[in-house]
């Protein structure tokens, strides 16, 4: 999981990540030993190291401790707002069966077809909040007028 996550931050010039991971509480345990253990250059600074943050996505939080809860909430990190961190999961059950058509392609057709999916969910999913506003709206008025 180390080399994953800090091999894609490669070249990154943000100081500030924010980690959501399941078990970011056992995640977050000697990560900064096993940091020191990867290659130079997919270490970050330790400046960024020390200012990001770990955690638990809302929906797995209450899998976890009271300790776990109290740290790794996203409900007491400055600057989240409402956000939940579970985006990444909902998509699964879209993007698995993509799995089966891109493995026997070539890297760059492959990383073309997935790119594509993933724009198309994107599009469904904004172009698709006008009808989640209408159906609240819906919601709304009917509740007012009975």
């Amino acid at each position: 999981m180390d080399f994953i996550v800090f091999f894609s931050l490669i070249g990154s010039i943000l100081h500030y990540f924010v980690f959501s991971y399941d078990i970011a509480c056992q995640w977050f345990r000697n990560l900064s030993k096993r940091h020191l253990q990867l290659p130079n250059n997919i270490r970050l600074s330790p400046q960024q190291l020390n200012d990001s943050a770990f955690v638990i996505p809302k929906f797995h939080i209450y899998a976890h401790g009271a300790k776990c809860q109290s740290l790794y909430s996203l409900n007491f990190l400055p600057f989240m707002g409402r956000t939940n961190g579970e985006d990444p999961e909902r998509w699964w059950a879209h993007i698995n069966p993509v799995s089966m058509s891109t493995k026997e392609m070539g890297p760059g057709g492959r990383s073309d077809t997935i790119d594509d999916h993933v724009c198309a969910w994107n599009w469904r999913k904004i172009t698709g909040f006008g009808k989640c506003d209408q159906s609240a709206r819906d919601i709304l008025n009917d509740s007012v007028l009975h």
